[in-house]
């Protein structure tokens, strides 16, 4: 004869059998079932079990139909449409006021040396040292009467690139975009520091 915790178990599963089978009573929580046992007694099972009984159970899933498949037609929006979209999502940012957020950055480089600036700007006379530019010429000058030119590491100056003349290039704006971030800015990167290499050892190069 089962006693104790046998007895208790043996218990409940007689009485849920009776709930599901012959009350039709839905499958109960024998966890739930056992909190309630434990919280009043063995000898109170089936009082738990009215209890439990009495929780209001869940509802039976709603049938799923198929619904035959009915593909959509998206319309791509021209650029017209694309500008006057984003600019309206724009004006709904200004309007939330997170154009007013600010946010703190740090940033830790290396100390460039401006005499190899100097040096570089002073070898490349005022234009662009990128034998593919399009327009070697300066595209303008600054207040001091400077051309506007980048001059920039070939292997980058933070990644461990010498600070040197054959390291450095002048650049025009548009080359240095090319540069650092073109699609083909790895291919560009090696053919100009071979440039800069170039410039550096011969000064009969930098008379082009």
């Amino acid at each position: 004869m089962a006693t104790g915790a046998g007895k208790t178990r043996a218990t409940l599963a007689t009485y849920h059998r009776w709930l599901c089978e012959d009350q039709g009573m839905p499958v109960l929580l024998l966890d739930e079932a056992h909190r309630l046992v434990i919280r009043d007694g063995n000898t109170r099972t089936a009082a738990a079990f009215r209890q439990l009984a009495s929780i209001p159970q869940p509802l039976a899933p709603p049938k799923m139909i198929a619904l035959p498949f009915q593909p959509r037609r998206l319309r791509v929006l021209n650029d017209d449409e694309l500008y006057a979209k984003w600019m309206t999502q724009a004006e709904e940012w200004e309007h939330t006021g997170r154009d007013q957020r600010r946010t703190e950055s740090t940033t830790v480089h290396r100390v460039r040396n401006p005499l190899v600036r100097r040096a570089v700007l002073k070898r490349s006379k005022g234009r662009c040292e990128n034998p593919r530019c399009m327009n070697p010429e300066p595209v303008g000058y600054t207040d001091n009467g400077d051309p506007i030119l980048e001059v920039d590491h070939v292997v980058e100056h933070a990644q461990g690139g010498r600070d040197h003349g054959s390291n450095t290039i002048a650049l025009c704006p548009n080359c240095h975009a090319l540069k650092t971030r073109g699609r083909d800015r790895h291919e560009l990167g090696a053919f100009l520091q071979e440039v800069a290499q170039r410039l550096h050892q011969d000064p009969s190069a930098r008379n082009r």
